[in-house]
This record gives C-alpha cells, structure tokens and sequence, in this order.
C-alpha cells in the first residue's frame, strides 16, 4: 500500500500530541485502518518506523485488538459479542442468524458484510450486543435477527453506518447513553 504524505502528516501531528511516540500507537493503527481497510507487511513497517519500535510490536496490537484487521473488510463490519454474558443471553445463536440472513458465513467476508464473534464489547449490561461499523447495538435477541438486519440495511442505505473517522470526538448525547461509558 503507498504511503502517502498526507497520512505522514496525520500521523506526525498525532504523535506530538503524546509524550511519548509509542503512546500514540492505537491512535496512529487507527488511522491506518480507516485509510486502506487493513494492514500489511508495508502498513506494519510503516507504523512501526514512525512509533520507532520493532515491527512485531505492531504485529503484536495488530492480532490482539479486533478492531485491526490483516485482512480487507466488508463496508458493514458486523461484531457480535461472545463474553459470558452476551452468550448467556443469546449472542451466539444471534451472530449464526445474522449470518444466515446475510448470506455471509461467522469469520469471513463476502459482498458489504464481514462478520465475526468478538470478545467483550464493554456493555454486558445489556447483552447481547452487536456493533456493527462505530456503532453498539444492545439487547438484540437471536429472534429479531431478520429485524435487526433490516435497520441495519435501513442505516446503509441513508449513510448512518459510516464510520466516524480516525480521531473523531463522540458526538450527542447518544453515544454516552451506554453503561460501558457510565462506569
């Protein structure tokens, strides 16, 4: 993938934020994702020069955080928690219905879609719960699956499933109504 120098100014600007450059790592990842989808072998390398850490430090975020991939993504990237909770209540039935409905198989990619089980999306509250793009979908029963696609498909259709890009403040009220962000 090129790097071009516009992304090199992003990410210079991110790191003089930071006391330290390798403390703007997820920062600067997030950036990269948002820009080509995934990362490779030249993604990795150039994340790494800029933090001046060794590649496999990189590597190491890049396979331990979900919101990383290694592989190009569908532009509806479904999440579907399988923490205790969110299996107690239902998700693992949930994210096998949503693959059925979409025609797109748990772990892969095929058409818009990518879905996969993710471990805790910090909302065990209101299990099970779905994030789909930037967005947390919560209580979502495995027999409103075909339901829940249908608003799903309604937010592609009129834009609300972009994501938000590298860096964004959350905007309104809606994205702190959540108990993940109520401690």
């Amino acid at each position: 993938m090129e790097i071009d120098l516009e992304l090199e100014k992003q990410c210079d600007a991110i790191i003089a934020e930071y006391p330290k450059k390798k403390s703007a790592a997820m920062m600067i990842m997030h950036l990269v994702q948002e820009k080509f989808g995934h990362f490779d072998d030249s993604t990795i390398n150039f994340v790494a020069k800029k933090l001046g850490v060794e590649p496999i430090e990189v590597y190491g975020m890049l396979t331990f955080y979900p919101m990383y991939s290694q592989q190009p993504r569908g532009r509806i990237h479904i999440k579907v928690c399988r923490t205790l909770s969110c299996a107690l209540a239902g998700s693992i039935k949930l994210g096998n219905e949503i693959s059925r409905f979409t025609g797109c198989p748990m772990g892969e990619t095929r058409g818009v879609y990518t879905i996969e089980f993710v471990e805790c999306l910090g909302n065990c509250v209101k299990a099970p719960n779905v994030q789909v793009n930037d967005k947390l979908f919560d209580e979502i029963r495995p027999e409103d699956a075909e339901k829940f696609m249908e608003k799903i498909s309604a937010l592609d259709e009129r834009g609300e499933l972009d994501q938000k890009p590298a860096g964004a403040k959350p905007q309104g009220a809606g994205d702190f109504n959540s108990a993940a962000y109520k401690g």
